[in-house]
């Protein structure tokens, strides 16, 4: 018998990565509407196993956003992870989760609030960033320095989309406002952030106005 591969799922993960039988979407769907959280996370790694292979498991999309409903980081994350990825192929099935980034960028944990802002950063849909703009104007001035971090890199990857929104909404000058931040993770995110939309639209915006 040939060794098993442990390398593509991290060691023991490697148990998502199944061949996918007959049956094992409905399998899947009961699993992801358990009320055990061992077994709803067990199950949203198999779909993002499969996800991975390049298995179409985009009919489980509805089954894995409920998952969201948690105030389980490492699920969410799964979660996230499993919406940037239809984003691409699915976008009118991404805008269903427009409510569920809303709620969670105004999270009481600032790792959710994070978690939010950056995976509606990531999602390229146009139809998206017209509800990112009110929860990144937020998170720019959130009391965490660990969201404003996370902020400053997501006004850099709106502009790539939407440069014009960046402009209109003031992002530009709030990310000069970062730059003077009491925390230095912020103060570089800031700058990279800046750095970023200088390259990509060859103009200066790095350049600071001593006042």
């Amino acid at each position: 018998m040939a060794p098993k591969d442990n390398s593509a799922a991290g060691g023991s993960d490697s148990r998502f990565f199944t061949t996918q039988k007959k049956g094992e979407m409905h399998e899947l769907r009961l699993e992801l509407h358990s009320t055990d959280r061992n077994t709803k996370v067990d199950a949203v790694k198999k779909v993002i196993a499969s996800m991975t292979v390049g298995k179409d498991v985009s009919g489980l999309f509805t089954d894995v956003l409920n998952c969201v409903q948690t105030g389980n980081i490492e699920l969410k994350k799964l979660v996230y992870l499993y919406l940037i990825n239809y984003a691409k192929t699915q976008p009118e099935l991404t805008l269903l989760a427009v409510n569920t980034f809303v709620k969670d960028a105004n999270d009481p944990n600032p790792l959710i609030r994070a978690l939010a802002v950056r995976t509606m950063g990531c999602i390229r849909v146009d139809r998206i960033t017209e509800y990112l703009c009110e929860p990144l104007s937020r998170a720019l001035r959130d009391e965490d320095p660990y969201v404003r971090k996370t902020a400053a890199v997501c006004v850099a990857k709106l502009y790539d989309i939407a440069p014009e929104l960046v402009q209109e909404r003031g992002f530009i000058e709030t990310l000069h406002d970062l730059i003077s931040d009491s925390n230095p993770s912020v103060v570089a995110n800031g700058v990279a952030a800046l750095s970023e939309i200088s390259e990509t639209s060859g103009r200066g915006v790095m350049k600071i106005t001593a006042s």
